[in-house]
């Protein structure tokens, strides 16, 4: 049964006389208890759609599609209906944990507040926060709490938003980036991170990223977006191990263990997208149908692809 279900989502931004296409006519579900993930360059759309599932996206945003979340369209409710599900019943781990955490204020208050908006006392507040903490792999809880955010590493950063975002019990986690900038030690801790809440917590999980490796660890499927739009959306192990599209096989040739060998060209003007497929100028086995007719997603092998050449074979 799917928790989340995404229609036909696209989002523009207005900046004067022109509009960004950040995301164009993107349609995934997330099933129960399942870890789907968005993967592709920087600005490619995925942090887009997390934000839209949650509608924290800026006033110059124009939304248009379907976000059904257990049945309700969240594009419909009203804001005080919104406000109950934020955080309560998805919850959203940022991409810069410092910057989401106040830097004046000790960890253990600003997990009190946590506790305090569900209506918990703080004493009991704190003693389920020390066990979660305990649960997520932190050393020394009780020591961290007295501590404020810059004297934690970034891994430590990441696991204390990990315990606030999964104090409401949310039914829903989206994990926006969860391994920018951190060291290599603090990535493998991540993997062990996330690993856990699937298999212990049973969480439902948007995982957006672009480090492949935690993404095959702990992600069940992915979709693969390029230029706003969704190119390839199938299992994870299929994606990465078998890619289809020729974007994802370049991604995945640009992986370090790969032999860091990069994408020609530069990703399109999200303003003026091209015509035909918007990858057509960077791939070598773009024809004369690619560069005028843009390629509609179909089905392939059991997965997803929008892919003229695919379509070939």
């Amino acid at each position: 049964m799917s928790l989340i279900e995404i229609n036909d989502l696209s989002v523009e931004f207005h900046t004067g006389e022109d509009s960004v296409k950040a995301v164009s006519h993107a349609s995934f579900d997330i099933k129960e208890g399942e870890t789907f993930g968005l993967i592709g360059e920087s600005g490619s759309g995925k942090s887009v759609i997390g934000l839209a599932i949650l509608r924290l996206l800026p006033t110059n945003a124009e939304v248009s599609g379907n976000i059904f979340f257990q049945g309700q369209d969240i594009f419909s409710i009203k804001p005080s209906e919104l406000r109950k599900i934020r955080g309560k019943h998805i919850a959203l781990m940022p991409q810069n944990p410092a910057g989401s955490l106040n830097p004046v204020l000790k960890n253990g208050l600003q997990i009190k507040e946590v506790y305090e908006e569900r209506g918990i006392d703080k004493k009991e507040g704190i003693k389920k926060a020390l066990k979660l903490m305990e649960k997520l792999l932190l050393k020394d809880p009780e020591k961290l709490l007295d501590l404020y955010p810059h004297q934690l590493s970034g891994g430590m950063r990441q696991r204390l938003i990990a315990c606030m975002s999964l104090s409401f019990e949310p039914e829903l986690l989206i994990a926006d980036e969860p391994t920018k900038g951190l060291d290599p030690e603090a990535k493998a801790g991540a993997v062990d991170l996330f690993t856990k809440i699937k298999k212990e917590y049973g969480k439902t999980m948007l995982l957006i990223t672009h480090d492949l490796d935690l993404a095959l660890e702990v992600c069940d499927r992915i979709a693969v977006m390029y230029a706003g739009e969704i190119v390839e959306l199938d299992e994870a192990s299929k994606v990465l191990s078998e890619p289809l599209h020729p974007y994802t096989r370049g991604l995945i040739r640009a992986h370090p263990r790969n032999g860091l060998v990069p994408l020609i060209g530069q990703s399109p003007s999200r303003i003026r997208l091209p015509e035909g497929c918007f990858f057509h100028e960077r791939c070598k086995n773009s024809g004369f149908e690619c560069s005028r007719q843009h390629p509609e997603m179909k089905t392939h092998n059991g997965g997803w692809i929008r892919c003229h050449f695919q379509s070939l074979q």
